[in-house]
């Protein structure tokens, strides 16, 4: 996740943090993320999967297809 502000989000990768997923919920994806202390009392400004690891080892993504589970998820980036 990154929360150093837009700008810094969308031109300079070193300011993503990771952040571990908890919780894999529910027929629809929904995904509870520890904040790392980094950004507490911070805005979220982005969120992104497999953005460096892509593509990952076979089995080893964090996130797989509810249609094939043999296919990870697709890289995902989102800004807020």
């Amino acid at each position: 996740m990154c929360c150093e502000g837009k700008e810094a989000c969308s031109l300079h990768d070193p300011v993503w943090v990771p952040a571990v997923a908890r919780a894999v919920e529910g027929e629809r994806l929904t995904i509870s993320l520890t904040v790392p202390d980094s950004c507490a009392s911070k805005p979220i400004n982005g969120v992104r999967y497999l953005w460096r690891e892509t593509p990952c080892l076979f089995k080893e993504a964090a996130v797989y297809s509810g249609e094939d589970p043999d296919l990870p998820a697709p890289p995902y980036i989102q800004y807020f």
